[in-house]
């Protein structure tokens, strides 16, 4: 078999995607979807700082809000397979919108949770882990397609550096 690596990454994202699903559905129906929910949120937490700090060591070494922020999250969608996102840039916050998401596709299919919560803690771990911890957000996830919506909405805002 000789795949391209184009249909290789496919591969890898439509993985990535179905392995977080099957762990989650694993786990709610052996421990309840609470436990699955609150077990999901503490793995998107720690893989989003280390894969922060995986773009800093190796890809952005010397981190800027907000622009190397969104060039992450830019890496961030491509993983993940998030293909339909407006960025949206402003004096005080950044919004996020996504019409098509491999993540919410598959929660929709499995009627059994809401990817909201995981996002915020997403984000967050996302940037402690890109500028060692030294920036913390606010995100609110303020839409979601899951309820209707015609988009996911994320809004993101700088919080004041604490020590």
């Amino acid at each position: 078999m000789d795949l391209t690596d184009q249909e290789i990454i496919s591969l890898l994202q439509y993985s990535f995607v179905r392995l977080d699903g099957a762990w989650f559905l694993s786990l709610a129906k052996s421990h309840g979807v609470d436990t699955a929910w609150n077990t999901d949120v503490e793995v998107w937490k720690h893989f989003s700082y280390l894969f922060g700090k995986k773009l800093r060591s190796d890809h952005i070494s010397q981190p800027v809000w907000p622009d190397s922020f969104i060039e992450a999250m830019e890496i961030l969608a491509k993983v993940l397979k998030i293909e339909g996102r407006e960025v949206i840039l402003e004096p005080d916050r950044i919004i996020i919108r996504v019409t098509d998401c491999e993540t919410q596709k598959a929660i929709a299919k499995a009627n059994v949770a809401d990817c909201g919560i995981a996002t915020i803690y997403t984000y967050q771990g996302l940037v402690r882990g890109l500028f060692n911890k030294e920036i913390e957000i606010d995100v609110e996830h303020t839409k979601n397609l899951n309820h209707g919506d015609p988009y996911c909405e994320v809004i993101i805002r700088l919080l004041p550096y604490r020590k």
